[in-house]
């Protein structure tokens, strides 16, 4: 796992210990309806809409929850082992690989932050794969390309994270004139047009009455239908609303103002370029007035960004970017040329390694991730509730 000769013996056990911990949580979580929970499911209940009814945004998941279980098969244990089995692979291989270029005191703070300690896994590992996949194949080909078109109808938010490759497929298909590009390119526009532009009247009946036979009852079906779920002025006041209404949610705060220091630490730690940074803040800033779950977030975003930054795709990415490099002023990329330091790094990790933390800002807890995970594990039940 870590083979650099400064890594001591002692970081594996930690590293398993943690594992152990945090898959018995994610295990008991996701089986909990074959374990005795008073539960049908337990991951997030818009997984269970589908096309069936019109487009829908996020939609292919349910599609195949759907699909599978006319055919008689257990859709919600095949899902939720699916997440399973993709949790293990990249934490019990991938992810010890990417901590190599690290100091140990710094693997040691992100494994015992939100970054490892992740509240639930859904949807969101699935937006990684075409990162995964490029990291193991380390090629931009059909496979790659592919997987992004089919991560439109996982999540919109993949169109941010892949637009430079996106873009770079296109220049090169404009300055080679290899036409064979145009086959991936054109599945890529017509997946994500069709999540952003098609909002046709639509139903949910399908589902509505389909899955409560099934034990799946009181799905969630609003802001299905448009690209961001909500208006951008309804989701600032929605935000203003849960910070000037429940104090707790400031809480989250100085975990998420130390997110957005790592993410700037972590990409110049490994030679990004202004124009790349100014990207990946520009998206996560976007990303964070469009939602308020980061909890849920915090992990994913982090492992896009040690595979962006150590499969290739940031070369790719740097040269893609370049073409809008006229946007950033000059000044900025003064600031972002600053060297990367290990002190300011280790002090960043160790702030949201010890900041409240919670799925997301309404339920942030005045307790770190890792004192969450040992109070779980010591007041052992079973979740009461889907996505608990």
């Amino acid at each position: 796992m870590f083979k650099q000769a400064e890594h001591p013996p002692y970081l594996q056990g930690i590293y398993y210990l943690l594992f152990v911990l945090l898959g018995f949580r994610l295990m008991r979580t996701l089986l909990a309806p074959w374990l005795g929970a008073d539960l049908a499911f337990a991951f997030r209940s818009d997984n269970f809409f589908s096309f069936s009814g019109g487009q829908v945004r996020r939609g292919l998941i349910g599609e195949v929850l759907l699909s599978l279980q006319k055919l008689g098969l257990p859709s919600v244990l095949i899902y939720s082992l699916l997440l399973i089995v993709l949790f293990s692979f990249i934490y019990l291989w991938v992810f010890p690989r990417l901590l190599r270029p690290f100091r140990p005191l710094e693997i040691i703070l992100i494994l015992v932050s939100g970054f490892f300690l992740m509240p639930s896994v859904d949807r969101e590992l699935l937006m990684i794969l075409p990162a995964l996949y490029f990291f193991l194949r380390r090629k931009q080909d059909w496979g790659f390309y592919g997987l992004i078109a089919l991560s439109a109808f996982i999540h919109e938010l993949s169109l941010l994270l892949y637009f430079p490759f996106i873009w770079s497929l296109f220049r090169e298909l404009l300055q080679s004139k290899k036409w064979t590009h145009l086959v991936p390119l054109s599945a890529i526009a017509i997946s994500y047009a069709s999540v952003i532009l098609i909002k046709g009247s639509m139903s949910l009946d399908p589902e509505l009455n389909y899955w409560p036979q099934f034990g799946i009852s009181g799905l969630e079906d609003r802001f299905l239908y448009t690209f961001a779920g909500k208006g951008i002025v309804a989701t600032l006041k929605l935000h203003a609303s849960v910070f000037l209404g429940d104090p707790q949610a400031w809480m989250a705060l100085p975990g998420m103002i130390s997110y957005f220091v790592i993410l700037l630490l972590l990409l110049r730690r490994f030679g990004a370029s202004p124009m790349v940074i100014c990207y990946y803040l520009a998206i996560n800033l976007m990303l964070f007035v469009l939602t308020i779950d980061y909890g849920r977030y915090y992990y994913f975003l982090f492992l896009f960004y040690l595979l962006l930054t150590q499969s290739g795709m940031l070369v790719s990415a740097e040269k893609a970017l370049q073409s809008f490099r006229f946007l950033m002023p000059a000044f900025v990329g003064k600031i972002l040329s600053f060297p990367f330091s290990h002190r300011a790094f280790s002090i960043a990790l160790l702030i949201f390694a010890l900041a409240p933390f919670g799925y997301w800002i309404g339920d942030t807890l005045a307790q770190p991730a890792l004192w969450q995970e040992l109070e779980q594990l010591i007041d052992f039940k079973l979740p009461k509730y889907a996505g608990e």
